[in-house]
């Protein structure tokens, strides 16, 4: 059964990765934007810190602990939660029935580094079933986001699936151009959220 602790005041949803991903079906299905944040403890340490880091978690509709010292702090003991984010299970799994489901997906990075480690991921992993509609670097767009909003919107993506730092990524959301995206769900991976470890291709969905 899903609850909402706070560590550091900041607000945190405890769930099985089951119902995180219920939840992503059902945003993703619904009309408007939805967002989803996975943390780590490092966004927790400057959430605490920033009153306004901390309001932009408060304002998200699931907020999903990356790290398993965070679910420890908790004081959630289950090996299989532990292990999910050790793993980093939920961006992960959330990506693979995104995918499996054909929604399409555009792409944010920070560095020109992170987009080729994440293209590289999902080619690797998903192949042609990831539809990839678009993506932007924020720091080849010099941090325009009148530029990144208007080709985003332009594709009209399911997913935005973003790869920022956490003060960057709640300005941008927020202050900037929350309001006028035109996506269904905005997913917070964060920077920490790497998925370089996933080097095995394995078969995620059955052949016909």
């Amino acid at each position: 059964m899903s609850s909402r602790k706070e560590l550091a005041g900041v607000r945190i949803d405890i769930c099985s990765l089951r119902e995180a991903l219920h939840k992503i079906e059902h945003y993703i299905q619904e009309d408007g934007l939805h967002a989803v944040e996975a943390v780590s403890m490092k966004t927790v340490v400057t959430a605490g810190e920033e009153e306004e880091v901390r309001q932009c978690l408060e304002d998200i509709d699931l907020v999903i602990p990356s790290d398993k010292e965070i679910l420890m702090e908790l004081g959630v003991t289950s090996h299989k939660w532990l292990e999910e984010a050790r793993e980093h299970r939920f961006a992960s799994e959330a990506l693979r029935n995104i995918a499996r489901d054909r929604h399409s997906i555009y792409l944010l990075t920070d560095t020109r580094a992170q987009m080729d480690e994440l293209c590289s991921f999902l080619d690797h992993t998903y192949g042609d079933v990831a539809r990839i509609c678009g993506d932007a670097v924020w720091e080849e767009c010099e941090e325009d986001t009148e530029q990144i909003v208007n080709e985003i919107n332009a594709v009209a993506p399911h997913l935005l699936l973003v790869m920022l730092p956490t003060p960057a990524a709640g300005d941008f959301f927020w202050h900037s151009t929350g309001k006028m995206l035109n996506v269904r769900l905005w997913f917070g991976v964060g920077t920490e959220n790497t998925f370089a470890e996933k080097k095995k291709k394995r078969q995620v969905f059955a052949r016909d």
